[in-house]
């Protein structure tokens, strides 16, 4: 059985948990009643949008305006406007969060989960997590459903992984709808499921996620909730291995070294191995190695001169569209 891909906001670890990243900015139009400027008792008085500039946003910050505040924390984060600093970071965000925007509670727990502008602390991560996510956050129910799969911060718990998943995935976030996904095709938290979890990784892959992407396409090649098709499994793994998802890269690899749902075709799959083991896939390495012992010198040659030209990321536009609108149900 191929490996399953969850998404998660640190880099992918397990089946395949989807890279979420850094904090996220707010407008103010996006915010609450009540809590564009302030505490969140505090009626709005900030403007539909915020200041574009660095300057303007720290006084509105230092006024005491919590989408100031978060955007403020947001820039230096990434360094927008302003030389990269955690520790004011943390010291912005904290604010915002304490101030109960669940932006900002998501955009901290990230902070303490990565150990920017502090050391590590899941156990701190999972509180500020849990306290957006209690307000309705999906990205932050999601966040928080990690911690408890991984046991990071929080006891190993998938049925509270599930429960926090499940609320996420309800409205759309396409990450936790995958991630639930997993927890279905594997048992983990509830009753073993390859329907429900291929309806589940269906959901993310319609809106382009390639973790999910690539785990239909492990669900059509080893027939797990629907008629065995490798030509599907090949059509979602090239969607997601044009995005770039390494394990959808090798599972590619694999068919056209075995020939299965395409033409048998080395070369294509020394490319595609080539740029799953790039990106660190440590079956990807051992495999390219083992293909080698059976190309034939020209098929190296032709391979290697296709790497060398970019050519293994040049594939038609056919491939590289999502196939959901044609397996749409």
């Amino acid at each position: 059985m191929k490996a399953i891909f969850l998404s998660t906001s640190l880099a992918a670890a397990f089946l395949a948990i989807t890279a979420q990243g850094l904090p996220s900015e707010e407008s103010a139009a996006q915010l609450p009643a009540g809590q564009a400027s302030g505490a969140a008792e505090t009626h709005a008085q900030s403007t539909s949008s915020q200041p574009q500039s660095f300057e303007e946003r720290r006084r509105l910050a230092e006024a005491g305006d919590i989408l100031a505040e978060n955007n403020l924390g947001f820039d230096y984060t990434i360094g927008k406007g302003v030389q990269q600093d955690y520790a004011k970071a943390l010291q912005w965000l904290t604010a915002a969060a304490t101030a109960g925007f669940a932006p900002a509670q998501v955009n901290l727990g990230v902070l303490y989960e990565r150990g920017w502008g502090s050391k590590i602390d899941r156990t701190q991560a999972a509180r500020w997590y849990r306290a957006a996510a209690e307000q309705g956050n999906a990205t932050a129910q999601c966040k928080l459903g990690n911690l408890y799969h991984y046991a990071h911060g929080v006891p190993r718990d998938d049925r509270e992984a599930e429960n926090w998943y499940r609320k996420s995935a309800e409205q759309g976030y396409a990450p936790a709808q995958n991630n639930l996904g997993a927890l279905y095709h594997h048992g983990m938290g509830v009753k073993q499921d390859y329907v429900e979890a291929l309806y589940w990784y269906r959901k993310a892959a319609a809106q382009g996620l390639p973790e999910a992407e690539s785990n239909v396409g492990v669900m059509y090649e080893d027939g797990l909730g629907v008629e065995r098709d490798y030509q599907q499994a090949v059509d979602w793994y090239s969607a997601s291995a044009m995005q770039g998802a390494s394990r959808a890269q090798y599972n590619l690899a694999t068919m056209y070294s075995a020939g299965r749902g395409v033409p048998l075709d080395y070369v294509r799959a020394y490319l595609w191995f080539s740029r799953s083991a790039a990106a660190g896939d440590p079956l990807a390495a051992r495999s390219l190695k083992n293909l080698s012992m059976v190309m034939t010198p020209h098929q190296k040659e032709l391979a290697l001169s296709l790497l060398a030209d970019g050519q293994d990321a040049k594939l038609s536009e056919a491939q590289a569209q999502s196939p959901f609108d044609a397996d749409h149900e």
